[in-house]
């Protein structure tokens, strides 16, 4: 019953959401910022979007530590982490940062199953966070491929167990030659010291410590405002906080809703906003905290308005950078209408790239033709129903492309100006451009692919079309799919060009250059000679998902293949035909750890 009391009162507080106000200790040029807690992030982009916050943290990964599989719990109005759903705010978290703002995960939590058995058990939750958050690999990101700002101590159960030990495992991860800052923040009670974080603040590792001047059981009464003009114990502990801890900034932290009636247990310490800005009361709170020998400003109202953001506050939110590069599978779609939709495709969290298959008739004059096998009649508009499913999978952070041509159709480009008007039209129906009828509907794909087969001529005049279009404000991805055989026959003056995002090599039904009898050594040889010769920015091994030509045993893949194609500095993963033979194979669920 307790932990659902507690429960109900972490739910209100982050629905109301909590004001962090902050109160900087180092430059006198520094302005303060606004902090808060969002527990989902519905519409992520669109809370930053206001610009009247300077830190997001998303709360919480409640479960984790001691041999636990950690679970990130977040509001299910919001996304399913347990379905992959939370992947959908990968772009809105980037959307963020490039505005400026820090977004950190928050760890620990009211409610929760967490703690660090050993000083191993904080390094390889450590790990884990890196992995899975900041900056490195796992093929089961819980928010995708965006790379958070840092980390946020949020601990309320477990006492002074090991969080030092995995605020200096994270730090490690900030060292030279590491391409970015892991910022950690911590939110202790205002009790100094703090029982639970009190050790990893000696660290004096933290870059922001926001100090909880609330509490849900009153167990902060000894330093919170506690009404009136009566402000002398929050500012009494202010300054033992800021002269105590070694810390970049400080932070006021606030709750947004006064007490309510006894039947609700809400954290006290509400301050009125008269009382925290106005410099005429007594007691002002925010200036005398201003007024620290420490702090940066002086007698300057807050900033931004608390006016204004109360607005903000009380509103129910609903609510680039990269992850150190991991390899990644790219999967061919669209030939087989047993295969199932985009959506379903694209929440199986295996794939990072989708290659819908083909644009099989185009150029020298001919009316341009998808054909996506089974899946819907492009005669009848019947295939723009994927445009709301292509959306999804971009949402997701999965790249989307239109493949062009396959083994079978009717397509060749006889001239430059051929290609100039291919483009024109690939631009204008199925990328960044306007048409009345686009395949596909109002969805905007990420690039082009080229799998060619017929064909040699001016492939890389189009490549050179297409690539123009990236002076508008979306890029334009280019991959290409050659056959192992080095150089290309189809595709061989296209991949000279060096505009190529993804080159995929198909190796299957090529046997000088396949896997063949057990034999690696010729698959290796074509293979490095691709990663050596050809100007990419990322290299796949093309496979078969099922037996066949070509076809690699998912153990020999993962044990003599992968190990060794993952030394080449252009690789990027495994590209595989198709999602069909996936399904009734499971071969991209045995390769996917091995494959990142």
């Amino acid at each position: 019953m307790a932990k659902k009391t507690q429960a109900r009162a972490l739910f209100l507080l982050l629905l109301s959401l909590l004001l962090f106000l902050t109160l900087l200790k180092t430059s006198e040029a520094h302005r303060g910022g606004i902090a808060v807690y969002v527990r989902g992030a519905d519409n992520l982009a669109a809370l930053c979007a206001t610009r009247e916050f300077a830190y997001v943290n998303i709360g919480f990964l409640d479960v984790f530590g001691n041999g636990q599989t950690p679970t990130l719990s977040l509001s299910t109005q919001h996304c399913n982490a347990t379905t992959n759903g939370c992947t959908i705010i990968t772009n809105q978290i980037r959307h963020c940062q490039r505005m400026g703002i820090k977004v950190m995960l928050s760890i620990g939590g009211i409610v929760g199953d967490y703690s660090l058995a050993s000083k191993a058990d904080a390094k390889n939750v450590s790990l884990y966070l890196w992995n899975n958050y900041l900056g490195g690999c796992s093929p089961n990101r819980p928010f995708g491929a965006a790379v958070l700002d840092g980390i946020d101590f949020y601990i309320k159960q477990s006492f002074e167990q090991y969080w030092d030990d995995l605020a200096r495992y994270l730090q490690g991860f900030s060292k030279p030659g590491k391409k970015k800052k892991v910022y950690l923040s911590a939110a202790p009670g205002c009790a100094y010291p703090d029982s639970s974080l009190g050790k990893a603040l000696k660290t004096g590792l933290f870059d922001f410590v926001w100090v909880l001047y609330y509490s849900y059981f009153d167990l902060n009464f000894s330093c919170m405002y506690l009404g009136g003009n009566n402000t002398s114990n929050l500012l009494n502990s202010w300054a033992l906080w800021t002269k105590s801890v070694k810390a970049r900034k400080f932070f006021l932290g606030l709750v947004v809703v006064p007490r309510p009636p006894s039947t609700e247990v809400i954290p006290g310490g509400f301050i009125p906003v008269d009382v925290l800005t106005n410099q005429r009361n007594s007691s002002p709170v925010l200036i005398e905290i201003k007024r620290d020998k420490n702090m940066a400003s002086k007698t300057q109202a807050a900033t931004p308005p608390l006016f204004l953001f109360l607005s903000l506050l009380f509103i129910a939110l609903v609510l680039k950078t990269t992850a150190a590069h991991c390899g990644g599978i790219a999967i061919y779609w669209g030939q087989d209408g047993r295969e199932g939709n985009l959506t379903a495709l694209c929440d199986t969290g295996r794939f990072a790239y989708v290659n819908i298959a083909f644009l099989n008739v185009f150029g020298n004059g001919s009316t341009p033709s998808i054909n996506l096998a089974g899946h819907c009649n492009p005669a009848t508009n019947g295939c723009t129903i994927f445009s709301d499913q292509i959306r999804y999978c971009k949402k997701k952070g999965i790249k989307v492309l239109l493949s062009l041509g396959g083994a079978i159709g009717n397509y060749s480009l006889v001239s430059q100006a051929d290609a100039k008007n291919v483009s024109l039209y690939l631009w204008n129906n199925f990328l960044g451009g306007k048409s009345s009828t686009r395949p596909l509907g109002k969805a905007k794909l990420d690039g082009i692919d080229f799998d060619i087969e017929q064909s040699s001529a001016n492939w890389n005049y189009l490549a050179r079309y297409l690539n123009r279009y990236n002076k508008f404000k979306k890029k334009v991805y280019l991959s290409a799919a050659p056959q192992c055989p080095y150089p290309d026959a189809h595709l061989g003056n296209a991949l000279e060009t060096g505009l190529f995002d993804y080159v995929w090599v198909q190796f299957y039904n090529n046997p000088s250059c396949e896997y063949l009898n057990s034999n690696t050594t010729d698959l290796l040889t074509s293979w490095a000679n691709w990663t050596e010769s050809v100007k990419a920015k990322l290299i796949f091994m093309g496979l078969p998902a099922a037996p066949g030509s070509g076809f690699i045993p998912a153990n020999v893949l993962t044990s003599q293949v992968l190990p060794k194609i993952k030394k080449a500095k252009k690789y990027g993963g495994v590209m595989l035909w198709n999602k069909y033979l996936d399904d009734q194979n499971g071969y991209s669920t045995a390769i996917l750890s091995s494959v990142v």
